[in-house]
């Protein structure tokens, strides 16, 4: 019943969200036949229905959505999924079930372009691969992977560091490099939100502080630059990939804003929005607490240079700190939610490492 009225509740809220009017019309040129392999949520359930909207202003012609069975269909973003264009069809499969993802996939008809935003190991991956073996139309295969697989710090490019061993995401990227060569490629999103979410952690962090004059306790200094990304340009760097299928062959991209922001800039846009101060307290670097970004002094936001440079993506349409604005829809979502009342479990904060506390919070904060 809860995650019904939530449904309600945003599906009103919502219409505050900017929908972004694409730059490019498609034409036959992209024509083809899209399937969107897509998971039960998180931080990535809200790109298959940005998506598949995006596949269809791109020129194909019809866009099939693979969805997770465990997926709750009343809750946000699979209640609005009757609000798609009608060249884009739905079919909930048991992703447990190989041979029903496959057949799900084939269905679609002569597949040139499958978008997997589910698998997270070789296995997951399996049967969507030879959904696309089977087309003899089949394009690419562009995987939705992690930029969390990082161990770098501050500004990353696709050539830094990563987990070893691999995580699974990378192993995914490595089993498509050894099955589909030249008709693959992955990008590696960052922090994601949207009008659709059901995973707001990142920027009601912030908020939840803000609403209720309560610190904020950052990292070292506040300035890291962090990439937190609306997931409409998410889906846009994602759908350049039509007609780029050879510049993109083989190819990983990191998956973000153009954009970037600060830490500190987060703080400040949540409590300007709310009319409050930004009461911004430093912990020490590398700290564990509730803060939804990475705490190291260095900062971790993905650089989005080879995505504008190759696929010549056109940029982030949204900006994070005008939608946390006071006329931002996700401002405006989160008081519709009533998510500003209530007593609010800071306990996991840190607040009592924050050497900055007692001198800039007992003097009202340090942006006033």
């Amino acid at each position: 019943m809860q995650s019904t009225l939530i449904c309600l509740a945003l599906s009103t809220a919502a219409a505050f969200a900017p929908t972004a009017t694409p730059a490019r019309t498609g034409t036959k040129l992209n024509a083809g036949v899209g399937v969107i392999i897509q998971n039960k949520g998180g931080g990535h359930g809200e790109i298959g229905f940005h998506l598949a909207k995006t596949l269809i202003d791109k020129g194909l012609d019809s866009v099939k959505i693979v969805q997770d069975a465990d997926a709750k269909k009343d809750k946000l973003p699979f209640c609005k999924y009757d609000e798609l264009p009608a060249a884009v069809s739905v079919e909930w499969v048991d992703m447990g079930d190989a041979a029903a993802v496959e057949a799900a996939c084939s269905s679609a008809g002569a597949i040139t372009h499958v978008y997997d935003n589910f698998a997270k190991s070789p296995a997951d991956a399996a049967p969507v691969i030879a959904a696309a073996k089977g087309s003899s139309d089949f394009k690419t295969y562009a995987f939705v992977s992690s930029a969390g697989m990082y161990t770098a710090k501050g500004m990353l490019k696709e050539t830094k560091a990563i987990k070893d061993p691999p995580t699974g995401q990378r192993e995914v990227e490595l089993t498509l490099e050894a099955e589909l060569p030249g008709k693959w490629c992955a990008f590696r999103p960052q922090y994601i939100y949207g009008p659709y979410t059901n995973k707001r952690d990142y920027l009601d962090w912030f908020l939840n502080r803000a609403a209720r004059a309560l610190p904020m306790a950052v990292p070292a200094d506040a300035q890291q630059p962090v990439s937190v990304t609306h997931c409409e340009d998410v889906a846009s760097l994602l759908g350049s990939v039509v007609g780029k299928e050879d510049a993109a062959a083989d190819q990983i991209f990191n998956c973000g804003a153009n954009k970037l922001c600060s830490y500190d800039d987060v703080c400040i846009a949540a409590a300007k929005a709310l009319g409050k101060e930004a009461l911004v307290a430093a912990l020490p670097p590398d700290t564990k607490s509730s803060f939804p970004f990475r705490p190291n002094a260095e900062g971790f936001a993905v650089s989005v240079r080879k995505a504008l440079d190759v696929l010549e993506w056109e940029g982030a349409k949204h900006n994070v700190l005008d939608d946390i604005a006071a006329d931002g829809f996700y401002t405006k979502d989160f008081l519709a939610l009533g998510l500003d009342q209530g007593d609010l479990d800071t306990s996991k904060d840190q607040l009592e490492l924050c050497e900055n506390l007692e001198q800039d919070y007992g003097a009202r904060g340090v942006h006033v």
